[in-house]
């Protein structure tokens, strides 16, 4: 025995039609909080590493939106994975002696002869023994996994209530 139930109810019909447009533009908002939430995070986190001397890092993280509902947090720095994960001992080249020469002139206050001077011997030491680590990206998704997830989730419930024309907020 076989049972087809049937939907005749021209208010059922039209909340089918109109649900993805619905819910695309209820997660479309929702997508975007959780990112400028990450985003806000990894600077925060970034600024608790105490690991930069100028603001370029920070504010070269920003969100990109490649396609409908996606957004990704990314740092435009070429040099954010090698703080986040930091530096293995002997890799090729050195690091960039001027932009040592700039931190060492900001961040220990020495004029600008001496941390030119001192950036060889800096860049040298780098690069036979790496650099150690400062997570920023990691420890920001991990604190706030569970507040994006809870927005995203209340996206969805906001755009099934839209779907069906139910008024008010979920109980």
């Amino acid at each position: 025995m076989l049972i087809q139930p049937e939907v005749d109810d021209a208010s059922v019909r039209r909340a089918l039609r109109r649900a993805p447009a619905v819910m695309q533009a209820a997660m479309e908002r929702k997508v975007q909080r959780a990112a400028v939430m990450l985003r806000r995070e990894v600077r925060r986190q970034l600024r608790r590493n105490r690991s930069m001397a100028f603001t370029t890092l920070l504010e070269s993280i920003h969100i990109q939106r490649p396609f409908v509902m996606t957004r990704d947090v990314v740092a435009g720095a070429r040099y954010a994975r090698w703080v986040e994960e930091g530096t293995r001992p002997g890799y090729r080249g050195m690091p960039p002696r001027r932009a040592l020469a700039s931190w060492l002139h900001t961040r220990h206050g020495l004029d600008e002869r001496q941390a030119h001077c001192r950036a060889f011997g800096l860049a040298r030491y780098l690069q036979q023994h790496g650099t150690q680590p400062a997570p920023f990206f990691k420890p920001a998704f991990a604190n706030k996994q569970t507040a994006m997830l809870a927005l995203l989730r209340q996206g969805v419930v906001e755009g099934v209530r839209q779907s069906l024309g139910i008024q008010g907020s979920p109980a």
